[in-house]
Protein backbone atom coordinates (compact mmCIF):
# COMPACT_ATOMS: atom_id res chain seq x y z
CA UNK A 1 0.00 0.00 0.00
CA UNK A 2 1.18 3.62 -0.69
CA UNK A 3 2.29 5.99 1.97
CA UNK A 4 0.14 8.68 2.64
CA UNK A 5 0.43 12.18 3.80
CA UNK A 6 -1.51 14.92 5.49
CA UNK A 7 -2.67 16.80 2.84
CA UNK A 8 -6.43 16.08 2.17
CA UNK A 9 -8.60 16.72 -0.97
CA UNK A 10 -11.82 17.46 0.26
CA UNK A 11 -14.94 16.37 -1.64
CA UNK A 12 -17.95 18.18 -1.08
CA UNK A 13 -21.58 18.23 -2.22
CA UNK A 14 -23.60 21.10 -2.94
CA UNK A 15 -27.26 21.85 -0.77
CA UNK A 16 -28.92 25.22 -1.75
CA UNK A 17 -26.33 27.55 -1.89
CA UNK A 18 -23.81 26.29 0.58
CA UNK A 19 -20.97 23.55 0.29
CA UNK A 20 -21.38 20.82 2.61
CA UNK A 21 -18.13 18.31 3.14
CA UNK A 22 -19.45 14.90 1.62
CA UNK A 23 -15.77 13.15 2.37
CA UNK A 24 -12.54 13.75 2.74
CA UNK A 25 -9.78 11.76 1.02
CA UNK A 26 -5.97 11.91 1.11
CA UNK A 27 -3.59 12.23 -1.63
CA UNK A 28 -1.11 9.41 -2.49
CA UNK A 29 2.48 10.71 -1.21
CA UNK A 30 3.86 10.22 -4.84
CA UNK A 31 1.35 11.73 -6.85
CA UNK A 32 1.77 14.80 -4.60
CA UNK A 33 5.30 15.12 -4.88
CA UNK A 34 4.88 15.18 -8.33
CA UNK A 35 2.80 18.01 -7.68
CA UNK A 36 5.42 19.64 -5.88
CA UNK A 37 7.73 19.24 -8.34
CA UNK A 38 5.63 20.68 -10.76
CA UNK A 39 3.25 23.41 -9.49
CA UNK A 40 3.46 26.02 -7.26
CA UNK A 41 1.23 25.52 -4.14
CA UNK A 42 -1.17 28.49 -3.03
CA UNK A 43 -1.01 28.69 0.72
CA UNK A 44 -2.26 31.20 3.50
CA UNK A 45 -0.10 32.84 6.14
CA UNK A 46 -1.40 34.84 9.03
CA UNK A 47 -0.17 37.52 11.00
CA UNK A 48 -1.92 36.88 14.33
CA UNK A 49 -1.29 40.16 16.25
CA UNK A 50 -2.76 41.07 19.93
CA UNK A 51 -1.81 43.41 22.24
CA UNK A 52 0.76 45.32 20.11
CA UNK A 53 2.64 41.96 19.12
CA UNK A 54 2.98 39.60 16.54
CA UNK A 55 2.76 35.28 17.31
CA UNK A 56 5.17 33.54 15.31
CA UNK A 57 5.89 29.39 15.12
CA UNK A 58 8.95 27.81 15.22
CA UNK A 59 8.62 25.38 12.25
CA UNK A 60 9.23 21.90 12.84
CA UNK A 61 8.77 20.83 9.38
CA UNK A 62 10.96 21.23 6.00
CA UNK A 63 10.38 24.05 4.61
CA UNK A 64 12.25 26.31 6.66
CA UNK A 65 12.64 24.01 9.62
CA UNK A 66 14.22 25.55 12.90
CA UNK A 67 13.28 28.97 11.43
CA UNK A 68 10.42 31.23 12.68
CA UNK A 69 7.56 31.72 10.69
CA UNK A 70 3.68 32.49 10.40
CA UNK A 71 0.86 30.42 10.96
CA UNK A 72 -0.91 29.23 7.70
CA UNK A 73 0.26 26.33 5.10
CA UNK A 74 -1.81 24.76 1.72
CA UNK A 75 -5.29 25.83 0.73
CA UNK A 76 -7.70 22.88 0.19
CA UNK A 77 -9.49 22.30 -3.20
CA UNK A 78 -12.60 23.81 -2.75
CA UNK A 79 -12.01 26.12 0.49
CA UNK A 80 -12.09 30.19 0.80
CA UNK A 81 -9.05 31.95 1.75
CA UNK A 82 -10.85 32.72 5.02
CA UNK A 83 -11.70 29.48 5.85
CA UNK A 84 -8.31 28.25 5.39
CA UNK A 85 -7.18 31.43 7.69
CA UNK A 86 -9.53 30.05 10.50
CA UNK A 87 -8.29 26.31 10.07
CA UNK A 88 -4.93 26.88 10.07
CA UNK A 89 -4.94 29.40 13.26
CA UNK A 90 -6.98 26.84 15.42
CA UNK A 91 -4.63 23.82 14.52
CA UNK A 92 -1.82 25.14 14.92
CA UNK A 93 -2.67 27.49 17.72
CA UNK A 94 -5.49 26.10 19.15
CA UNK A 95 -7.04 29.22 19.06
CA UNK A 96 -10.54 29.41 17.53
CA UNK A 97 -12.14 32.68 17.25
CA UNK A 98 -9.84 35.60 15.13
CA UNK A 99 -10.87 38.46 13.44
CA UNK A 100 -9.87 38.87 10.12
CA UNK A 101 -8.71 42.62 9.55
CA UNK A 102 -7.50 42.63 6.08
CA UNK A 103 -5.05 40.78 3.59
CA UNK A 104 -2.06 41.88 3.64
CA UNK A 105 -0.38 40.95 0.35
CA UNK A 106 0.84 38.23 -1.55
CA UNK A 107 4.47 36.97 -1.98
CA UNK A 108 6.15 33.45 -3.10
CA UNK A 109 8.45 31.36 -1.88
CA UNK A 110 11.19 29.26 -3.20
CA UNK A 111 12.99 26.37 -1.13
CA UNK A 112 15.21 24.19 -2.40
CA UNK A 113 13.67 21.23 -0.61
CA UNK A 114 10.26 20.38 0.98
CA UNK A 115 8.49 17.83 3.56
CA UNK A 116 7.78 15.97 0.42
CA UNK A 117 11.53 16.00 -0.81
CA UNK A 118 11.91 17.84 -4.05
CA UNK A 119 11.95 21.81 -4.00
CA UNK A 120 8.99 24.25 -3.27
CA UNK A 121 7.84 26.94 -4.73
CA UNK A 122 4.57 28.45 -2.74
CA UNK A 123 2.09 31.51 -3.28
CA UNK A 124 1.35 32.77 -0.23
CA UNK A 125 -1.47 35.84 0.73
CA UNK A 126 -0.82 36.69 4.12
CA UNK A 127 -4.21 37.84 6.09
CA UNK A 128 -3.48 40.58 8.93
CA UNK A 129 -5.85 39.31 12.26
CA UNK A 130 -6.24 40.18 15.59
CA UNK A 131 -7.35 37.40 18.49
CA UNK A 132 -10.13 38.72 21.04
CA UNK A 133 -9.13 40.84 23.89
CA UNK A 134 -8.36 38.35 27.37
CA UNK A 135 -6.74 35.56 28.09
CA UNK A 136 -5.39 33.13 24.81
CA UNK A 137 -4.33 29.79 25.49
CA UNK A 138 -2.46 28.66 22.65
CA UNK A 139 -1.39 25.02 21.97
CA UNK A 140 1.36 23.99 19.68
CA UNK A 141 0.85 21.07 17.31
CA UNK A 142 2.80 19.33 14.41
CA UNK A 143 4.08 21.89 12.55
CA UNK A 144 5.98 24.30 15.39
CA UNK A 145 7.90 23.50 18.04
CA UNK A 146 6.91 26.91 20.13
CA UNK A 147 4.66 30.09 19.57
CA UNK A 148 6.28 33.25 20.97
CA UNK A 149 4.52 36.85 20.58
CA UNK A 150 7.55 39.70 19.38
CA UNK A 151 6.76 43.04 19.23
CA UNK A 152 9.92 44.10 17.06
CA UNK A 153 10.99 42.17 13.69
CA UNK A 154 14.00 40.53 14.03
CA UNK A 155 16.61 40.94 10.66
CA UNK A 156 17.25 37.36 10.39
CA UNK A 157 13.53 36.23 9.23
CA UNK A 158 13.07 35.53 5.67
CA UNK A 159 12.29 38.88 3.40
CA UNK A 160 8.92 37.36 3.12
CA UNK A 161 7.86 37.52 6.76
CA UNK A 162 9.57 41.22 7.69
CA UNK A 163 8.19 42.24 3.79
CA UNK A 164 4.51 40.86 5.82
CA UNK A 165 5.02 42.67 9.45
CA UNK A 166 5.37 45.81 8.15
CA UNK A 167 3.03 45.52 5.80
CA UNK A 168 1.26 44.77 9.12
CA UNK A 169 2.27 48.28 10.95
CA UNK A 170 5.20 46.33 12.98
CA UNK A 171 8.83 47.33 12.98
Amino acid sequence: MAARIRIPLILFRRVGKKSMIKSQNYIPEKLYREIVKNMPISCVDVVIAGRGKFLMGKRKNKPAQGKWWFVGGRIRKGERLEQAVCRHVKTETGVSQVKIKKILGTTETFFKDSAQGPGTHTVNTTFFVEIPRGKVFLSVNSDNSELVWFSKIDKSWHPCVRQMLRSAGFK
